[in-house]
């Protein structure tokens, strides 16, 4: 497969790995939601929120522009309707983003300011790869906040996204 489109169905999978955490998160309560639990991210809400931030940092490191975000839980929304229309919005950007990049482009090596100052040298091809196994590691986090409510654990997997495509 192509590498180009091999990241691309990277994206694709993932913004349907978050659609389907989504599905659950709206019928949650907002005290369920912004409940203080014993894990990493501390809320559904920050957990949330997190990966919107992150987004955001590494799509303004590829394009070689500056963030301006300086803590990992920074909350931009509060209300999960409009955090998940801003999360949706800014895949679509990411994608479109991946989409305009040469093969050159996206094996360019980046210099990225992380949140806390610290520096790293990348590929947008890895960015890209980083983003979806970060989602993956966060929607984890979540799962286990599911587990608390208690809540079923939610198939994530790629091979159940495959077979959701064949249906739909």
């Amino acid at each position: 497969m192509e590498h180009k489109r091999y990241l691309l169905n990277l994206l694709d999978y993932n913004s349907w790995a978050n659609d389907e955490f989504f599905k659950v998160i709206t019928k949650l309560s907002s005290e369920e939601i912004n409940k203080q639990r014993k894990s990493f991210m501390n809320s559904i809400r920050n957990s949330l929120n997190h990966l919107l931030v992150i987004d955001k940092v590494w799509l303004a490191n590829m394009k070689k522009e500056r963030h301006n975000f300086s803590n990992l839980q920074t909350i931009l929304f509060n209300d999960m309707k409009q955090l998940w229309k801003e999360k949706k919005k800014e895949e679509q950007l990411l994608k479109k983003y991946a989409v305009d990049l040469s093969d050159a482009e996206l094996e360019e090596s980046v210099e990225c300011e992380l949140i806390g100052g610290n520096k790293v040298l990348i590929t947008r091809s890895m960015i890209f790869t980083h983003l979806v196994m970060h989602a993956g590691y966060h929607r984890g986090i979540i799962a286990e906040m599911f587990g608390q409510i208690p809540l079923p654990p939610i198939a994530q997997d790629i091979t159940i996204w495959e077979k959701s495509k064949l249906k739909g």
